[in-house]
């Protein structure tokens, strides 16, 4: 409610018409995009091998377009019941998107860092942590943490996990990082120790500043 409060209150009053229609433009192609993306994903990692491997690419496209559909029609009818979200819609976004943001992050920084945990441990640590996310957020098992503070832990139990199972029964495949294959131009920026410091700098530094502005108000 406050965003359209301000921007009524804001743009000049012949702007606020245009305004809308951006707005609905954008969120209409962000809509698009998840359709097109989810719809891509099913048909080409469950329908055509899991389903029916034969599948030619016209017949993937016109399933493709019946799933986005269905997934469309689906959204619309699980969108009134976001208003009833407790805690408000970003908030509600930030917990469902923890589903799988997260437990992904942990496979891909510890994937960077060790090289040593077997593909089995990795599949249990995404099915483990989208688990046990669901639970304490269903209300299956209760907890007075917020949504954050278990992503936390969770992120931390799969990381001492792989490492176990790495450390224990090391994966027999050999990972090649691709330093010799002169591919693409790999020499490390000049810059990227003072930017990435800056950068953190940054952020540290909007923290620091709106959690003082919230302490005074």
């Amino acid at each position: 409610m406050a965003y359209p409060m301000l921007v009524n209150k804001v743009l000049p009053f012949y702007l606020i018409g245009f305004f809308a229609a951006v707005l609905f433009g954008a969120i209409l192609s962000s809509f698009n995009a998840a359709l097109n993306s989810t719809s891509t994903l099913f048909m080409l990692n469950v329908y055509k091998p899991l389903i029916k491997p034969t599948a030619t690419d016209r017949e993937l496209v016109t399933k493709g377009k019946y799933v986005g559909i269905i997934l469309a029609i689906f959204s619309m009818c699980v969108a009134p019941l976001i208003a009833m979200a407790p805690s408000g819609l970003f908030n509600y976004l930030q917990m469902v998107n923890g589903f799988y943001n997260v437990p992904i992050f942990t496979l891909i920084i510890f994937g960077m860092l060790n090289k040593t945990a077997p593909a089995w441990s990795a599949k249990v640590t995404l099915i483990f942590f989208m688990i046990g996310y669901g639970l304490t957020q269903l209300g299956v098992i209760k907890t007075d943490l917020h949504f954050l503070h278990i992503l936390a832990i969770l992120f931390a139990v799969s990381v001492v996990f792989m490492y176990i199972t790495g450390k224990f029964w090391p994966t027999q495949n050999k990972y090649d990082d691709g330093k010799n294959l002169n591919v693409v131009d790999t020499t490390p920026w000049n810059l990227r120790v003072a930017v990435s410091v800056a950068i953190v700098l940054c952020v540290f530094g909007v923290y620091v500043l709106f959690s003082s502005l919230g302490i005074a108000a």
